[in-house]
C-alpha cells in the first residue's frame, strides 16, 4: 500500500517549498495535497485516505493541534484515523507547547526553519510507524483510562481550565485563552460546553461566584473589596451580578451564612 501524505501551512511559500524540495518520491511517500489551514485538510482527510500529516501549529480557522483533537474525535466512525501519523513544524513561540503534541501521538516536532534532511527523517519515521501499525491490521488503541486522560481534547480543556482557575479575576477573554492553548475560539467554546456543560463565560462566572461567597463568609473584607478581588471593580455591578446569581445581595448573603 502506498504511503500518502498531506502538508498544512498557512504560508504559501512554505507549502510550495515543502512540496517542491522534499524528496517525496525517493522517500516512497505520495504527497496528495497541500492546504492552507486545518479545516481544509480535515475535510480532505475525512473523505480520502491519508497516512501522514506534516503540519504547522498556528493557523487560521483550525490549528494543527485542533486538527489532531478533531481527528481523534472522528476515529470512532473512521478507525483508520488512529493510525494517521503527525509531524509538527513549529515556530519558536509554539515550541514548548509543541512538545505536548508528543502525548497526542505525534511522531516529531521540528523548529522552523527546519533543515530538509530533518523533515525527511521525521517523515520516514512516520512512514515506518504507519507501516508497523498497518501490519497489525487494526487501529492502535491505548488503555481506556490512559486514552481518555491523554487525549488531545482532554489536554486542551485541562490546560484551558488551569489558566481560567489561575486568572479568572482578570479580564480574560475567550479569544485570548484560545490563543494560549493553540486552538481557535470557536473550537474552544465548543469544548467548554462539551466537556464541562458550561460556556466559557459561565465557567468564569461560577469561579468568581464561589470565590465571592468564600470571601463573604470567611473574611471581614468590605463588599467592594471582594468585588474587586473577584474581577468586578464596579461595586454596583458586583452587587447586581451577585444578587442575580444567588437571589441575595452580598451583604444579605454574608449575614445569612456567617457564623
Amino acid at each position: 500500500m502506498n504511503c500518502k501524505a498531506i502538508l498544512i501551512d498557512d504560508e504559501a511559500w512554505i507549502r510550495e517549498g515543502l512540496a517542491e524540495h522534499l524528496e517525496w518520491k525517493e522517500m516512497g511517500i505520495e504527497l496528495c495535497g497541500a492546504f492552507a489551514d486545518g479545516s481544509q485538510a480535515l475535510s480532505y482527510v475525512l473523505a480520502a485516505e491519508v497516512h501522514i500529516i506534516l503540519t504547522d501549529i498556528r493557523m487560521p480557522n483550525m490549528t494543527g493541534l485542533e486538527l489532531i483533537a478533531t481527528l481523534k474525535e472522528h476515529s470512532a466512525e473512521k478507525p483508520e484515523l488512529d493510525r494517521v501519523k503527525i509531524v509538527f513544524l513549529s515556530g519558536y513561540d509554539e515550541f514548548a507547547y509543541a512538545q505536548q503534541a508528543l502525548r497526542f501521538g505525534a511522531v516529531d516536532f521540528l523548529l522552523k526553519p527546519a533543515d530538509e534532511e530533518d523533515i525527511q527523517d521525521a517523515l520516514l519515521r512516520a512512514k515506518k510507524q504507519w507501516q508497523m501499525d498497518s501490519a497489525k491490521l487494526q487501529p492502535v488503541r491505548h488503555p481506556e483510562g490512559a486514552d481518555n486522560e491523554c487525549s488531545p481534547v482532554s489536554y486542551i480543556i485541562k490546560k484551558a481550565l488551569h489558566i481560567v482557575n489561575e486568572r479568572y479575576t482578570e479580564d480574560l477573554q475567550l479569544a485570548q485563552l484560545a490563543e494560549e492553548v493553540f486552538v481557535t475560539p470557536n473550537y474552544l467554546s465548543r469544548l467548554f460546553k462539551q466537556e464541562t456543560g458550561q460556556s466559557f463565560s459561565e465557567c468564569v462566572s461560577q469561579l468568581r461566584l464561589e470565590k465571592a461567597k468564600e470571601l463573604l463568609t470567611n473574611t471581614a473584607m468590605k463588599v467592594y473589596q471582594i468585588g474587586e478581588t473577584v474581577g468586578y471593580p464596579n461595586p454596583r455591578y458586583f452587587n447586581e451580578w451577585f444578587q442575580k446569581a444567588t437571589g441575595l445581595t452580598p451583604t444579605d448573603y454574608r449575614n445569612r451564612y456567617t457564623g
